[in-house]
């Protein structure tokens, strides 16, 4: 009974299906097929990508002349040019965009070829980083890259340097903080200036060189001299710079005076210079001021000489007048002083600054400035430290005695290729490639490369 009963229970055990092993194999079976598909698809994107930039290096060894010939030009082959040239055969494409996926191929500093490829191919498309600025030790076989240029015209000419308009730059010694003058516009030789001055004694009179008597505080010497003489019916002060007088003073006035006699004429009078006729038994006087116009004077000023006035009294002087019926004139005496004042310039004297060459005494009214020494005795202003340049202008020309090559944007900052060369061809050079450029005198560029790099 009991051998019975293990045989049979070994035999239970032998047959029982194992599911649950069963159950984790096919689990770890799915799992490896899913890790296998999604290897598969990642790499497919590389595939994909590697693929292409082959069919393009392929191409170019078959038509080898059509590669950038000249550093920073890169070329673009599509990949619906691909396909026409039987590059591309793989299915793996069709859905792709057959113009914007393509192959960029650039000429680098060197003489290598980069190769980038661009899929617009749904989720099989690339996609890179951001553009960064770089150099060709900066990429690797997963970068793109790209170049930008700066366009550069020559000039020649012939410069004038500010402010003797020599040509040889070694001969100027003036610089300048801002620009000198007009069309003095251009500058170089930058270097650190200051403006310089020598230091005089001058005298500095005393209210604009006017004369005093007495001495205005603080300017305690005197210069020339004049004097002065006054007249005055009272005695003046005395003074130390005075000289009095007694003397017998005069003055006059201007009054009326007889011009002619009033006759009668007619209907009414005129003013002869005769006598009216036997008719008219007491003749009348005619009186005037200038000469034409008639004042009244009634018979007693004319008996007592006091005629109208015809003015104020002049000042009192030395210069001796007689009073003149005929002639208008009134005279006045009395006794009174002459006192004749002396008068000086009054001045002190100061020391100045005399900024060289303008002879300014203030800095702010000089606007040369030196690196050295520019006169002998001059002193350096070390409070107009300044940034200076020398100036000159530029006038065009192709003459032998051109001094100036100038190269000048013709673009504002770098651009991409199409950019410069149509901005050439405004200005009247035909180029239509960097290889254009460089057989074009007078005309270069310089360029700058740019990257981004694949992202996973």
């Amino acid at each position: 009974m009991n051998e019975k009963s293990q045989y049979t229970e070994y035999n239970e055990a032998k047959n029982r299906v194992p599911w649950l092993r069963i159950l984790i194999s096919f689990l770890i079976l799915i799992l490896a097929v899913i890790i296998v598909l999604l290897l598969l698809k990642a790499c497919q994107k590389t595939s994909l990508r590697e693929d292409l930039i082959d069919a393009a290096k392929e191409y170019y060894e078959r038509y080898p002349e059509r590669l950038p010939s000249t550093v920073a030009e890169c070329f673009v082959i599509t990949l619906e040019q691909l396909e026409n040239e039987e590059l591309i055969k793989s299915s793996d494409y069709d859905i792709c965009d057959k113009e914007t996926t393509y192959v960029n191929v650039c000429h680098m500093e060197s003489g290598s070829y980069h190769y980038s490829a661009i899929l617009e191919c749904g989720e099989e498309s690339t996609n890179y980083g951001v553009w960064k600025d770089g150099i060709e030790t900066n990429i690797n076989e997963n970068s793109d890259i790209r170049f930008t240029f700066l366009g550069e015209e020559r000039n020649l000419g012939t410069k004038y340097y500010y402010p003797n308009d020599v040509t040889d730059i070694n001969e100027v010694k003036e610089y300048y903080a801002t620009i000198p003058a007009t069309n003095y516009t251009g500058k170089e030789d930058e270097q650190i200036g200051y403006k310089w001055y020598t230091e005089k004694t001058v005298n500095n009179y005393w209210n604009n060189g006017k004369y005093s008597s007495t001495q205005p505080s603080g300017y305690p010497n005197k210069g020339t001299s004049i004097t002065k003489s006054n007249y005055s019916l009272d005695k003046p002060s005395s003074a130390s710079y005075r000289i009095i007088e007694e003397t017998t003073l005069y003055r006059t006035q201007k009054v009326a005076y007889p011009i002619g006699y009033i006759c009668p004429s007619g209907n009414g009078v005129i003013v002869s210079s005769e006598p009216c006729d036997e008719s008219v038994e007491s003749p009348v006087l005619a009186f005037s001021c200038n000469g034409t116009d008639l004042i009244d004077v009634t018979a007693e000023q004319i008996i007592n000489r006091d005629f109208p006035p015809c003015g104020e009294w002049s000042e009192w002087t030395t210069q001796e007048c007689t009073t003149s019926f005929t002639g208008g004139i009134k005279c006045q005496s009395d006794d009174g002083y002459k006192y004749t004042d002396t008068m000086w310039k009054w001045y002190r004297k100061d020391n100045v600054k005399s900024y060289y060459p303008s002879g300014s005494a203030t800095a702010s009214g000089e606007k040369t400035y030196y690196v050295t020494m520019p006169t002998n005795g001059a002193k350096k202003d070390n409070s107009t430290q300044a940034t200076v340049y020398k100036y000159y202008k530029l006038e065009q020309n192709t003459t032998a005695d051109t001094n100036y090559e100038e190269w000048v944007p013709i673009t504002d900052g770098y651009v991409f290729l199409d950019e410069m060369l149509e901005a050439f061809r405004l200005s009247d050079y035909e180029v239509y490639s960097l290889a254009d450029i460089n057989r074009t005198d007078g005309i270069r560029y310089t360029y700058q490369m740019q990257y981004r790099d694949l992202e996973e």
